[in-house]
């Protein structure tokens, strides 16, 4: 049974990623994800499924990491995000020197 997470990141470099690697280190696979920025930082949706694991122990265990502002298990609902929302997260994980590089080398082909 998946359970459903909305988490509040602080605007941190590695938030995410921090966030994502203590879920999966802890025996929960991500099944749903969803990002999209939130005034300062970004909300995190996702779905995880732990069977056997205590979903309330993963949510204060995330609650520690000095970039999350919050987490609160919701109901589940569809978050249709835009290709906007998704581009603009997306664009807040790579360095800007990155994307440029990633740009110019993919017009070239």
């Amino acid at each position: 049974m998946s359970v459903h997470f909305e988490i509040r990141l602080k605007p941190a470099e590695g938030a995410l990623l921090r966030t994502l690697g203590l879920i999966q280190r802890r025996g929960f696979a991500i099944t749903e994800l969803a990002l999209r920025e939130a005034g300062e930082g970004q909300l995190l949706r996702l779905a995880v499924n732990g069977p056997g694991r205590c979903p309330a122990v993963l949510a204060r265990q995330v609650q520690r990491l000095r970039d999350v502002a919050s987490i609160e298990r919701v109901e589940h609902e569809p978050w249709q995000a835009t290709v906007a929302d998704c581009a603009r997260a997306l664009a807040s994980l790579v360095p800007s020197g990155d994307l440029q590089r990633l740009a110019t080398s993919e017009a070239r082909g």
